[in-house]
């Protein structure tokens, strides 16, 4: 057996109608319609399952499991160096676990990050793909919207900045950001959209204003808000490391000192441990809900201070 360490990301959930206004959707309710457990659709190039393990009063534990049956890596002996295929039958593939644990009462999402099995955004597509394979009309009255926690709850500090001076993003791999979100049209991807162009490996962009607090106008507070939210979208998905910086710089209402704050170094996350054999027979899905319920456990005290 291995101790592993998994990455546990956090994440506020909203879910709001077609027209942005919250909704009155639950996204508990969402998880447990029916036809979205137990069910295997391909999503971006794999097929992914849905399956609850506990739904209780205060939480849901799920797992999202992923089966890649294509482009699947050779095995190589170490003495003689040589490749061989592993030997995968048709009906066959290799099987990956994101664990998830959705806290009801605070809206919030802990998230299993795993490169080889599901991404967030990903996650997001196929419950929309399977309650359209329901034939049910549920997914065209709300959208899913994950906001990023950061430590001590900054996102609503930066938008209650009485001043925003400016906004800095650094990112990496234009060319793979771009492939993945055509026919976008905002400001940073637009940005990103000439760093590809310039075949650059990282786009750096920086928005500011001259002025101060009552001396002129700050950034405006929408503009800053779509370019958190499109930043935000990076972080869900496989480009979520591409993502280098993203500082908010500003003044808080009656303060004289300029405030930043980086949604990706205050990013809230913690780790879970797992006892892996060399070859897994499972994937290890009660060891994953314990794991996940004991840290949900030891992080309620921080979630009470974050979101009093």
């Amino acid at each position: 057996m291995a101790v592993k360490k998994k990455k546990i990301e956090f994440f506020k959930v909203n879910i709001l109608t077609m027209e942005d206004l919250p909704s009155e959707i639950l996204f508990a309710e969402i998880l447990t319609t029916e036809g979205l457990q137990n069910v295997s659709l391909p999503v971006k190039g794999k097929d992914v399952e849905l399956k609850i393990l506990r739904n209780t009063e205060n939480h849901i534990v799920g797992l999202l499991e992923t089966n890649r049956d294509v482009n699947v890596p050779p095995k190589k002996h170490k003495a003689n160096r040589t490749f061989s295929a592993i030997g995968l039958e048709v009906e066959e593939g290799l099987a990956y676990a994101n664990v998830f644990l959705y806290d009801k009462r605070r809206n919030i999402l802990m998230y299993e990050a795993n490169k080889s099995g599901c991404y967030l955004d990903h996650f997001v597509d196929f419950i929309y793909l399977a309650l359209q394979k329901k034939e049910s009309d549920l997914f065209k009255t709300f959208r899913v919207k994950f906001e990023v926690i950061l430590t001590h709850d900054e996102y609503n500090r930066i938008m209650n900045f009485g001043f925003h001076k400016s906004i800095e993003v650094e990112i990496a791999r234009p060319d793979r950001i771009v492939a993945d979100f055509e026919h976008q049209n905002n400001a940073l991807f637009n940005a990103i959209e000439s760093g590809r162009q310039l075949n650059s490996s990282k786009v750096f962009a920086k928005f500011e204003v001259e002025g101060r607090p009552n001396r002129g106008e700050g950034l405006a507070t929408l503009s800053i808000r779509d370019i958190l939210d499109n930043a935000g979208r990076l972080m869900l998905g496989r480009n979520n490391e591409n993502v280098k910086k993203v500082v908010v710089s500003g003044y808080e209402a009656g303060s004289k000192k300029l405030k930043k704050i980086d949604l990706v170094a205050d990013r809230y996350f913690k780790f879970i441990t797992l006892d892996e054999p060399r070859e897994h027979t499972d994937l290890l899905e009660n060891q994953r809900a314990q794991e996940i319920m004991l840290l949900h456990t030891n992080c309620e005290a921080d979630f009470d201070r974050m979101f009093l």
